[in-house]
């Protein structure tokens, strides 16, 4: 089908009146499609035709416009012109004894406009018979409003040419009794959408964002409590390793039975094991002939543990939001069942009377197993005391029964780190070489609250051995043992 009969048809129907186009739209809807093409062709150029047969005719249009008629001058009974009542006067009056012969003044020439004619003039020009008339004042008009006179001296009205208005451009309609052929016409012509209102969107709360982000919160903080008690052994293990310390090497990773920290022991003592006293009466110490002069130096030692656990918590770490038991009782022997706390206190003694006896000014943290003190308190006194060195005093317990050994540890913190590193190693092989075991060297750790809290001074945690092990907790019982560890103490603080 051409497009322009397709363009033009569409023109034709959009200037249809509504109601009358929702007719044809229905009607065309329920057309077959195989009538359309030949269709709009056809009543395109019936429409064409019927145009240039009938250019003048009528068409209605939209919107109230005057209809513009020409206008028809009336004649009276002799084919005279005559003037419109109240209208502007078009013909100039002429003298009745004009001379025929005279032509008429020409189209460009002057005009007279309406000049009053004297009396005297009629009466001269006027025949001696003839009625005297008054000169009757005509209005002035203007040269191309006066009739045209012919040779007989009679007035030939001249066609008025009606001045053309510009009007706005006419809207053609098309009456639907015209259009007979439209009812065979079947052509998709797309209805107008009306869009449906918008339902205006609710405002978002505030306080359900929050709320949710809450919940949220709380969900993944369940998820991860969740799996941290499915797998506590292993995230500890990892905690430590972080700080620096064996995953095995911790109270939090051993088995505790009966207030027995790590395996349990080959054989308990029985219902009446043999008294350990809780403070013995050592031998008198015999000081070796090269004993070091330590006169001047103040030395804090703090025996681990006590026979009371507080497991009150109290910050482990300075600055942070990790916490640990304020105390605890410690290990216990794999053999001999003896109590880590005892076995501190009984070392911590045999200590502090050598390194007296060397001239050397020694403060312990308590001297009673009853003794009930955090760790933070220990690490106060030997800060307020301003030590010289703080050395702490220990027998641990793990799971693994054949680690044993000489081990120190040393905080991950404070201004003696870099000295700290080598001074620990140096205490873990003179101890380990003075009581016949193996050095484990150094290790700077995080773990341990007394440790963290005592960084202003030099501070050592000394273990002495692991009692969870067989050979270790034979050694550690012996009693000359602690002796050998005082003599070690002293010789490694006089250098």
């Amino acid at each position: 089908m051409p497009g322009n009969n397709l363009d033009k048809f569409k023109k034709i129907i959009d200037k249809l009146p509504s109601d009358k186009r929702k007719l044809l739209y229905n009607r065309l809807h329920d057309m077959p499609s195989s009538e359309r093409e030949g269709f709009i062709n056809d009543f395109v150029k019936k429409y064409d035709n019927r145009q240039q047969k009938s250019p003048d005719r009528k068409e209605p249009v939209k919107g109230n416009v005057p209809s513009q008629k020409k206008p028809v001058p009336k004649k009276d009974r002799n084919n005279k012109a005559v003037p419109p009542k109240n209208g502007p006067v078009n013909k100039k009056p002429i003298p009745q004894n004009a001379d025929p012969a005279k032509k008429p003044a020409a189209k460009n020439g002057p005009v007279n406009k309406g000049a009053p004619v004297k009396k005297e003039q009629i009466r001269k020009d006027a025949p001696h018979n003839a009625p005297v008339k008054k000169a009757v004042p005509q209005k002035a008009t203007s040269h191309k409003e006066m009739p045209h006179k012919d040779a007989s001296h009679k007035e030939t009205p001249r066609k008025k040419i009606p001045v053309k208005k510009e009007l706005p451009p006419r809207e053609e309609n098309i009456d639907l009794d015209d259009l007979s052929y439209e009812e065979s016409l079947n052509i998709e012509i797309p209805e107008k959408k009306i869009e449906e209102p918008k339902e205006p969107a609710e405002p978002k709360n505030p306080y359900m964002s929050v709320a949710v982000g809450l919940l949220s919160a709380l969900l993944i903080i369940g998820l991860f409590y969740i799996v941290y008690l499915f797998n506590k052994q292993r995230i500890d293990g990892k905690f430590n390793e972080m700080f620096g310390m064996p995953p095995s090497d911790t109270i939090s990773t051993a088995v505790e039975t009966d207030d027995i920290v790590g395996p349990a022991p080959k054989h308990f003592p029985t219902d009446t094991p043999t008294p350990v006293p809780a403070t013995p009466t050592p031998t008198p110490i015999t000081l070796k002939d090269d004993h070091p002069n330590l006169k001047g130096k103040t030395i804090v030692i703090d025996p681990g543990h006590q026979a009371e656990a507080n497991t009150e918590p109290e910050n482990a770490i300075p600055k942070t939001s990790a916490e640990k038991d304020k105390a605890t009782t410690g290990a216990t022997g794999v053999d001999t069942g003896a109590k880590e706390y005892e076995i501190t206190l009984r070392y911590a003694l045999v200590v502090k009377e050598y390194l007296e006896g060397c001239g050397a000014k020694v403060i312990l943290t308590r001297d009673t197993n009853e003794a009930n003190i955090s760790n933070i308190e220990r690490a106060r006194i030997a800060t307020d005391n301003k030590a010289d060195y703080f050395i702490r005093l220990h027998a641990d317990g793990i799971e693994d029964a054949t680690k044993k050994g000489v081990k120190v540890y040393i905080p991950d913190s404070g201004k003696y780190l870099s000295s700290s590193t080598v001074e620990g190693k140096k205490l873990a092989d003179m101890v380990a070489k003075e009581i016949g075991s193996t050095s484990l060297g150094v290790i700077r750790s995080k773990m341990y609250t007394g440790l963290n809290y005592a960084d202003s001074v030099r501070s050592y945690q000394l273990v002495i051995g692991y009692i969870s092990n067989s050979e270790d907790d034979a050694l550690i019982a012996n009693e000359d043992t602690p002796y050998k560890v005082a003599v070690a103490i002293s010789e490694f603080l006089a250098k």
